[in-house]
């Protein structure tokens, strides 16, 4: 299983060197959460204070200290661009208002270099001759600017600085990442001593940040020296919005044949073929394994909503690991097409299921129930909710083991980009499946897929839906007055208490549900007296109320026949 979080190894030293005090500062946090590592990434900085200025040193510790403190404290909702820009800017307003004040050589100025490695973006902050360099595959490059004019071999000019001006006119650039990257953040004590060539055979040789400076120092390095090292380890799954940047990117692929190579797997057959996907049955050519590739067709290569979603079913089913929901394979390399792989299931779709066991033993029903329930908690437990359970999105492999499959619908709590990218209006999962409230105000819930999950099961004991199937033009008072149907008057051998579940939890008003699957699954394996109690009451009323009928009828039959005696 894929680790699915951002590690990242970090180093720094910083060193006075030839002079007296050390006016550089540099540091670097990472969360102890995930959630918070997620959510704003990791983070490391440098500061070389203007050592014209005698708080340099005040300065470079200012923006450094300040700015990890204050960017963690930035709402989770905000885009790193805005929370690194809002903090930048609040930071140099403060150390220009203290410069404004001082009319000697006491103002504020320093340079400073942000790096936050967020998902799977390196996003660079830049203002000064700081630099940050990158190295990828042992090729090393310089991915700031020197904001400063060299006027001798022996001084330069600073044309940018934090606290030089009221507004801060920062760099920003993104990189995407790969795991073995290695970033490297110095001032102007090192990389003005220390060649290009030289730097990069340092890294090559996986010299510490210690030893950088040392080797900067060994060269006659007449100023302070610091450096910032973080090596890459592990990235999680693409982001949401690093996926949709994709679509751009890949080209949809042509129709596939047996026998074609792409990204590491051979086509085996075609399983499936429609107008909107493709599938196949193909070989993974690494370790030999059955895998089934997912492909757009054609005919929307020119359909970015589609496209975008195809991207979002892949985004979705890569971040969930259960052994009831199909896997998604993740890549190590960059795809060249618009395609997914999925493992080979080998197997029947429930509806398959439902069709050959038309008379099901409770246990058996029970069997598949838990492992649906299993699956859906997976998708729960990331926030995510299925939206389109029916008994085709459901396979039964050749060892009975249940999987939920097809994360076209699946909506995610929290995540604004379904409303501008995916505009989900239109996506009410499969009437006669879908919970009302889905089809008449496109509102989702656990409750939702609670509703799918008991009309299945009513299915998988009667063969039947336990309300008249819907169609898209149902009006909301005629979907909320449909009746539901016992369960007993099509198998009157299924117990009273999984009647009662059922009906509970399929109930047209989500408030009259289960508040959990856990508890929906307690009432369908355990007796509930008052189900019990309810069902003996009906019964005993329905045949009353046979008794009065009868009784009736009876009456009137012997009046008629007093009054043709008498006549």
């Amino acid at each position: 299983m894929p680790e699915d979080i951002l590690k990242a190894h970090i180093e720094t030293f910083s060193a006075s060197g030839a002079k007296q005090k050390n006016q550089d500062a540099c540091g670097f946090f990472q969360p102890f959460s995930q959630e918070a590592t997620a959510a704003k990434g990791i983070t490391a900085a440098i500061a070389d204070g203007v050592s014209a200025c005698e708080r340099a040193k005040e300065a470079s510790e200012c923006c450094v200290q300040g700015f990890l403190i204050d960017y963690y404290s930035t709402p989770y909702s905000w885009s790193t661009e805005r929370s690194a820009g809002e903090v930048i800017s609040a930071l140099n307003t403060w150390l220009y208002s203290q410069s404004n004040r001082s009319f000697d050589n006491s103002a504020l100025l320093t340079t400073l270099s942000v790096l936050i490695m967020k998902s799977n973006t390196a996003h660079i902050f830049h203002m000064g001759d700081s630099r940050v360099y990158h190295l990828r595959d042992g090729k090393l490059s310089i991915i700031t600017t020197d904001h400063s004019i060299r006027v001798s071999k022996q001084k330069s000019y600073l044309t940018k600085a934090m606290g030089f001006d009221l507004k801060a006119c920062i760099d920003y650039l993104q990189i995407p990442l790969k795991t073995g990257d290695v970033f490297l953040m110095t001032t102007d004590g090192v990389h003005d001593y220390l060649a290009h060539d030289s730097l990069e055979k340092l890294l090559n040789n996986e010299s510490s940040s210690n030893e950088i400076v040392n080797a900067a120092l060994a060269v006659g390095s007449l100023d302070n020296v610091s450096a910032v090292k973080c090596i890459i380890k592990s990235l999680p799954y693409k982001g949401l919005t690093e996926t949709f940047d994709e679509l751009a990117e890949l080209p949809v692929p042509p129709v596939l044949e047996k026998g074609i190579k792409i990204n590491g797997f051979e086509i085996v057959s075609t399983i499936h073929a429609s107008s909107r996907t493709h599938l196949y049955l193909a070989r993974d050519l690494r370790d030999g394994s059955s895998v089934v590739l997912k492909t757009p067709s054609v005919s929307y290569s020119d359909n970015p909503h589609y496209l975008t979603r195809f991207l979002y079913e892949e985004w979705v089913g890569a971040r969930i690991f259960n052994p009831n929901v199909v896997k998604v394979r993740r890549f190590a390399e960059e795809k060249n097409f618009l395609f997914y792989a999925l493992e080979y299931i080998k197997g029947i779709t429930l509806r398959q299921w439902i069709d050959a066991h038309p008379n099901p033993q409770v246990d058996e029903v029970m069997k598949i129930v838990r492992q649906i329930i299993r699956g859906l908690r997976a998708f729960h437990r990331r926030e995510m909710l299925h939206c389109d359970l029916k008994p085709e999105n459901i396979m039964i492999d050749e060892k009975d083991q249940v999987k939920l499959i097809d994360f076209g619908s699946t909506r995610i709590a929290g995540v604004s980009e379904l409303v501008t990218q995916l505009s989900s209006d239109d996506i009410h999962g499969t009437y006669g499946y879908s919970a009302p409230e889905v089809i008449t105000e496109n509102r989702s819930s656990r409750m939702a897929d609670q509703f799918s999950l008991a009309v299945i099961v009513y299915e998988m004991f009667s063969g039947r839906l336990p309300y008249k199937k819907p169609n898209a033009n149902l009006s909301k008072k005629r979907l909320y007055s449909l009746v539901y149907r016992s369960l007993l008057e099509y198998n009157p051998h299924i117990p009273i208490w999984i009647d009662g579940a059922v009906a509970k939890a399929c109930s047209l008003y989500p408030e009259q549900r289960y508040e959990s699957l856990s508890e929906f699954l307690y009432e369908l394996e355990h007796p509930n007296p008052g189900f019990i109690k309810a069902s003996y009451k009906k019964c005993t009323d329905s045949s009353l109320n046979n008794y009065r009928v009868f009784a009736a009828l009876s009456l009137a039959f012997n009046v008629i026949l007093l009054l043709i005696l008498v006549r």
